[in-house]
């Protein structure tokens, strides 16, 4: 049976509290008294206290925050290397171990008096992203994971480890992971009603019967952008600067909010889609004159416009995620309506076809794979994908100023460091204010999903960390570490369908979207945004 994450919060009448504690914890101390193997989407990361930029943004469930030096704290964190202490990545495996107790995790029984002390293990692993996690628990497909402490072989180090223009700190480095584990839980960029059909799918695997999944929570939603390589953005910019679309104070390499290009919604869908497979079928007037997108940018290179560069082709390139990555199935949700127009929806193109469409299985290997085609580098072609997914291109493919596009959390590239910009889409940027506003489209409502054959004290965790998670102020925290653009703050949105009282008009600090897709008090990613009856007022602008 389906419980909102609204009508638990009431039930438990929760007020999360923190306490500190002066002992210490270590792999040595002994075994986890409970343990979380939560498989999934990177989506709620920072809720289970992991460090992003040297803090801890939010912190569900353990007693104390981590800390990059790991000294003065009972909690730690743990990333998975395959070489050196100083690999370590937080790519497929990571981990928590920390103290909780029943101020954090109301129900929590035995550990140590008077408030249930006990050692937690937060194990997750972000390879296969969402589908993965979800099939994981839906049909019981056993995992690797970081076991424990102890079985994962750690090693005491401090460490920083840089991907998509943040850092992610850790305290062990650990080389084992351990084979045949079951999932307590999972996370998804996307409610789990939506992965069925091939393209939200992994290959070889079933649909995801969500009904089978006793608890599912959508925590806020998740702000996902169409980022494009540096050159393509450049070009975009300087045609809709030449075609009026733009302001005329715009130049091209501007990073403000006025100046950021934009797509229609038909053209992404015709892109991801392969049906435009060439950057010339994109017709610019200029002047009064139809020129194509690469025509344009020559005039400018012509003209020296800096920024401006001829492509080295005209070919659409698309760095696409895997069958069931959670930002691919929201962009086929929220854009493609897929599967939600069942044989009506538009498929997403494969390798083989006109344009050149690749995979990048990971949030890393998209920025790798964008920058590559900007840069001409090698840190994605020449690699490997798991199967059954092709390879990206050998080194010696030609490559580098070409223009491509993909999918992307937008908590990634605040700082600018990447080959590649986030766009608007029908003129509106991925910003918390612009989905407050009903404006930006691409919104995926992240999930927690898990079954009720978990033991009574994983289960009263997994409540604290699904309501904990989805508090305007857990997410106005996070946004400010990992998503404050310069043209905005992006990240994630708090759901009114929770509970939580929108702002009359646009409030950063209580960044609560006055929209719903559970009118029938179920999450429905196949659902159009409505004002959510419960509080019947929108910003209008």
């Amino acid at each position: 049976m389906f419980t909102t994450l609204f009508r638990k919060l009431i039930a438990l009448g929760l007020a999360l509290a923190a306490s500190g504690s002066a002992w210490a914890l270590t792999p040595a101390d002994g075994a986890p008294q409970l343990s979380l193997y939560i498989p999934g989407s990177q989506s709620n990361d920072p809720a289970f206290g992991f460090m992003v930029n040297n803090t801890g943004p939010a912190n569900a469930l353990c007693l104390n925050d981590p800390n990059p030096t790991g000294t003065g704290t009972t909690t730690h964190v743990y990333f998975h290397t395959k070489g050196a202490n100083s690999a370590a990545t937080n790519d497929e495996y990571s981990a928590i171990y920390c103290y909780t107790d029943s101020t954090k995790i109301p129900g929590l029984t035995g550990g140590v008096a008077p408030n249930n002390k006990t050692r937690l293990w937060i194990s997750r692993r972000r390879l296969g992203a969402s589908f993965v996690g979800l099939d994981a628990v839906a049909n019981g497909t056993p995992l690797t994971y970081l076991k424990d402490p102890a079985t994962a072989v750690c090693t005491a180090f401090n460490g920083s480890y840089a991907s998509g223009g943040a850092s992610y700190q850790w305290n062990y480095s650990c080389t084992t992971v351990t084979s045949g584990i079951s999932a307590t839980a999972a996370t998804s960029d996307v409610t789990p009603d939506v992965f069925r059909g091939v393209d939200n799918v992994t290959p070889g695997k079933t649909d995801i019967d969500a009904s089978t999944l006793d608890n599912r929570f959508a925590l806020g939603g998740h702000i996902i952008g169409t980022p494009v390589t540096l050159k393509l953005r450049n070009a975009l910019q300087y045609a809709q600067i030449k075609n009026g679309v733009l302001p005329a104070g715009c130049a091209v390499g501007n990073e403000t909010p006025a100046c950021v290009p934009s797509l229609s919604k038909e053209i992404l869908v015709s892109i991801f889609t392969g049906q435009l497979f060439d950057w010339s079928t994109l017709k610019v007037k200029v002047a009064g004159v139809e020129k194509t997108l690469p025509e344009v940018v020559a005039d400018g290179v012509t003209a020296g416009v800096a920024g401006l560069s001829n492509p080295l082709d005209t070919t659409v390139h698309v760095c696409r995620r895997e069958n069931g990555a959670g930002q691919q199935v929201a962009l086929l949700s929220n854009i493609l309506k897929s599967p939600c127009l069942g044989d009506s929806s538009p498929k997403l193109a494969e390798p083989g076809g006109f344009a050149d469409i690749q995979y990048a299985t990971s949030l890393g290997a998209v920025d790798r794979c964008l920058g590559d085609y900007n840069n001409g580098s090698n840190g994605w072609f020449g690699t490997s994908n798991p199967a059954p997914f092709p390879n990206p291109p050998a080194t010696g493919v030609p490559h580098g100023n070409q223009w491509a596009i993909s999918i992307q959390t937008t908590e990634r590239n605040a700082s600018n460091s990447a080959s590649y910009r986030f766009i608007k889409i029908d003129g509106a940027l991925p910003t918390g204010e612009q989905v407050f506003l009903g404006h930006y489209p691409l919104v995926g409502e992240y999930a927690l999903s898990w079954k009720n054959n978990v033991t009574a004290n994983q289960d009263a965790a997994l409540n604290a960390l699904a309501i904990y998670s989805g508090q305007p102020s857990t997410i106005a925290a996070r946004n400010s570490d990992l998503s404050n653009h310069s043209w905005g703050q992006a990240g994630y949105i708090a759901l009114s369908a929770n509970g939580h009282t929108p702002p009359a008009t646009w409030d950063p600090a209580n960044p609560v979207t006055p929209y719903t897709r559970a009118l029938n008090g179920t999450p429905d990613a196949c659902a159009m945004p409505v004002a959510n009856p419960d509080f019947g007022s929108v910003e209008l602008r």
